[in-house]
C-alpha cells in the first residue's frame, strides 16, 4: 500500500510525532481528499495536552487535525456531484445519519455524532471515532461525502480550512436571528469565534456591533471593521461600568441580542449579567464551551422580558453551503484573516504558536502536502 505522511498524537501532554500511514482507500460513498491546509485553533492545544472530563479522544496514537480543505483526488463508486480535481471544505462533524436529529436535517444535534480526529461526548461518537481515523494532518484524508462542501475559485484553502470556526458563529447569530436593523453584543469578541462573529454580522447588515473584550490592541482593530463606526468595543479590564455602557450604546433598549463566546476563562456569573441587558424579546446564544458555571436567570424576569437562551455548537450542511455563497459573494469579508503558514513537519511549532492565543484574526494553518 502507498504511504503518506501524517503527524500523530502518542501521548497526551507530548509532541506530536511525524510519521507514516497507509494511504486510506475509498468506500463506495466516501471521499479522498489532498490536504492542502489545516486550521488549528486553540483549543488543538487544550485537546493534545491533557484529558477533559466528558471528551473522549480518539484512541492513541492517533492522526490529529479537525478542519480541512483540499483538492479531491478520488470518489467512491456511489458517489455523485463530487469529482476528481474538485476544491472543497471537509466538515470533520461526523453523524450517524439515522437518528431523530439527523433525518430533520440537524446533524448539529445528532447524539451520536463525534469531531474527527478530534473528541467525541457519546457511546455512539466514539464508535464512528474509529470509522474516520485519520485526521487533516495527513497528506490525504478519507471523508464521507455528505461532509464535503464544493469550494468556489475565489475562496482560498487556508480561509476554508478555518470554516468550523467561522460557520459556528454563522449558526449561531442565524439562531439569533441577526440581520438589518439589528444590534448584536458579543463577549469574547477578540478570539476565534469573536471575530468571525463581527465579519458575519456586518455582512448580515447588523447597524451595530458592540464587543466586550480583553485585548486593547485587538479591539480597536476589530473597530476598524467598519469605517462607518458600526463596531464599538470596550475593554472588560478597564473597570468601565459595562452594563451603563451598553444602555447608552442602545439608547436604553438593550441588544437584540447575545452571543456569548468568551469559551476557556468564561464566566457564568458575566454571562448572567450580559443576558440580563438584553433587549426584551430578545436572544442569548451560548457558544463559549469552555466557560464554567451555571446560567441563573429569575423564572419571572426571564419570562416577563421574554428572552429567549439557546446553546450553539455548530452548524448544518445548508449553512455552510450559505456561508460559501456569502463570502464568494463579497457578503461576508475575511480579508482580517492573517494567515501563518508550517509544514507537516513544523505541526508542533503551529500547535505552540496557536496555544499561545494570538488573536481570532491570526489563523494558524498547517500544510499537510509541504
Amino acid at each position: 500500500m502507498p504511504e503518506i505522511n501524517v503527524a500523530r498524537l502518542v501521548e497526551l501532554g507530548k509532541p506530536l510525532v511525524i510519521g507514516k500511514a497507509e494511504k486510506p482507500v475509498t468506500g463506495l460513498k466516501d471521499v479522498l481528499v489532498k490536504v492542502e491546509a489545516c486550521c488549528l485553533v486553540p483549543n488543538s492545544k487544550n485537546l493534545v495536552s491533557s484529558e477533559h472530563d466528558g471528551f473522549a479522544l480518539p484512541k492513541l496514537p492517533c492522526v490529529f487535525g479537525l478542519d480541512a480543505a483540499g483538492v479531491v483526488e478520488g470518489v467512491g463508486d456511489r458517489v455523485m456531484g463530487i469529482k476528481p480535481g474538485d476544491r472543497v471544505y471537509v466538515d470533520p462533524l461526523l453523524t450517524c445519519g439515522t437518528c431523530h436529529h439527523c433525518r430533520r436535517g440537524r446533524k448539529d444535534l445528532c447524539s451520536n455524532s463525534c469531531l474527527r480526529a478530534y473528541f467525541a461526548q457519546s457511546p455512539g461518537g466514539e464508535k464512528l471515532l474509529t470509522h474516520y481515523p485519520l485526521g487533516a494532518l495527513s497528506e490525504y484524508l478519507l471523508s464521507p461525502d455528505v461532509n464535503v462542501a464544493l469550494l468556489p475559485p475565489s475562496i482560498d484553502f487556508a480561509t476554508a480550512s478555518r470554516f468550523g470556526y467561522i460557520g459556528t458563529s454563522y449558526g449561531g447569530l442565524k439562531k439569533a436571528e441577526m440581520g438589518p436593523g439589528k444590534v448584536l453584543l458579543i463577549n469574547g469578541v477578540t478570539g476565534t469565534l469573536g471575530y468571525a462573529a463581527v465579519a458575519i454580522a456586518l455582512g448580515f447588515g447588523c447597524t451595530k456591533i458592540l464587543g466586550i473584550g480583553r485585548n486593547k490592541e485587538r479591539l480597536a482593530e476589530l473597530e476598524k471593521l467598519s469605517p462607518t463606526g458600526r463596531v464599538q468595543t470596550v475593554s472588560s479590564e478597564d473597570g468601565k461600568d459595562i452594563a451603563a455602557w451598553l444602555e447608552e450604546q442602545t439608547n436604553g433598549l438593550g441588544p437584540d441580542a447575545l452571543y456569548d463566546c468568551l469559551g476557556n476563562g468564561g464566566n457564568a456569573n458575566l454571562t448572567s449579567e450580559w443576558i440580563g441587558t438584553v433587549k426584551r424579546g430578545g436572544r442569548a446564544i451560548l457558544a463559549a464551551g469552555g466557560a464554567e458555571g451555571e446560567i441563573a436567570q429569575g423564572y419571572l424576569e426571564t419570562m416577563s422580558r421574554d428572552i429567549a437562551v439557546l446553546g450553539t455548537f455548530w452548524f448544518t450542511s445548508g449553512e455552510v453551503d450559505e456561508l460559501i455563497a456569502l463570502i464568494d459573494a463579497g457578503v461576508i469579508d475575511l480579508s482580517f484573516l492573517r494567515h501563518e503558514f508550517f509544514p507537516l513537519a513544523k505541526a508542533n511549532d503551529a500547535i505552540k504558536m496557536v496555544g499561545d492565543r494570538p488573536g481570532g484574526a491570526v489563523n494558524v494553518v498547517v500544510e499537510p502536502s509541504k
